[in-house]
């Protein structure tokens, strides 16, 4: 009878791990769609960048000057960061939105959102 008990709870720990297992393996390519997306997202931010820094350099807009517009910007939510604003608000409930959520949580309104 012992035997037997002892191979059960065996089997329920064997189970068990493998359902973890399986769990891990789908969270782990989970991970990997979204790193793939971030990394596009990435490459895509980069490219228009160069591009309007090139751009703005043929128009005659110097270094110094970029860099002091990008710390205008920065200091617009009140920390010089290298970050933007926290939230902003969504036009249609007023709840506050991440400006990296493309619909309002709350309400599904879409963000406006720069798109190129």
């Amino acid at each position: 009878m012992s035997q037997y008990l002892h191979q059960a709870f065996q089997d329920l720990r064997i189970r068990k791990n493998d359902v973890t297992n399986d769990q891990n393996k789908l969270r782990s390519q989970g991970n990997s769609a979204h790193l793939q997306a971030l990394e596009e997202k990435i490459d895509s931010l980069y490219l228009m960048n160069l591009a309007a820094l090139e751009l703005l350099q043929d128009m005659g807009v110097s270094r110094s000057d970029i860099l002091r517009k990008i710390e205008e910007i920065d200091l617009r939510d009140g920390k010089l960061d290298g970050k933007v604003a926290s939230s902003s608000h969504c036009k249609d409930c007023g709840h506050k939105v991440s400006p990296r959520r493309r619909h309002c949580f709350y309400c599904g309104a879409n963000i406006a959102q720069l798109q190129f």
